[in-house]
C-alpha cells in the first residue's frame, strides 16, 4: 500500500513540475517537458547545482509520466516536503508521527504545566 501511495505522490509531483495534467500523454507532455528543458536548462541558468537540480527533476518528471519509470532524484523530492508540526520533530505523514505529537503535546509533564499556566491566562481576564 505504501508503494502505491508513493507512487501516486510522485505522479502528483512530476505533474506540478511539468505544469500538466495528471492524465496528460503524448505531444502534450512531450511540448510541457520540451519548454521546461529549454525554460530550466542550466546552461541558460548560470549552471548553479539548483539549476543541475531542477533539470535533472524536469527529466524525472517527464519520465515518470511518460513511462512510469520512478526516479530517485524525484522521490527524495517528495520526502524533502514532508510536512513537520509547528511543535515537536514529529512527521505527521503517518499515525505514529502524529501520535507521537499528540501524545508530547497533551500528556508530556513539562507541556501539561505550560498548557495549564498559558489556559489559567486565559480564564484570569475573563
Amino acid at each position: 500500500m505504501e508503494k502505491i501511495k508513493q507512487m501516486m505522490e510522485a505522479r502528483r509531483t512530476a505533474a506540478e513540475i511539468l505544469d500538466v495534467g495528471e492524465s496528460a500523454e503524448g505531444r502534450e507532455l512531450k511540448e510541457a517537458y520540451r519548454k521546461a528543458a529549454v525554460q530550466y536548462h542550466p546552461d541558460r541558468n548560470g549552471n548553479t547545482p539548483e539549476s543541475n537540480k531542477r533539470f535533472l527533476l524536469i527529466r524525472c518528471a517527464y519520465e515518470m509520466l511518460a513511462f512510469d519509470k520512478p526516479c530517485r532524484h524525484l522521490l527524495e523530492e517528495i520526502d524533502g516536503k514532508m510536512e513537520k508540526p509547528e511543535i515537536g520533530n514529529y512527521r505527521t505523514d503517518n499515525v505514529w508521527g502524529r501520535f507521537l505529537w499528540w501524545r508530547e503535546n497533551f500528556f508530556d509533564p513539562e507541556n501539561k504545566e505550560k498548557n495549564t499556566k498559558k489556559s489559567d491566562e486565559r480564564t484570569s481576564c475573563i
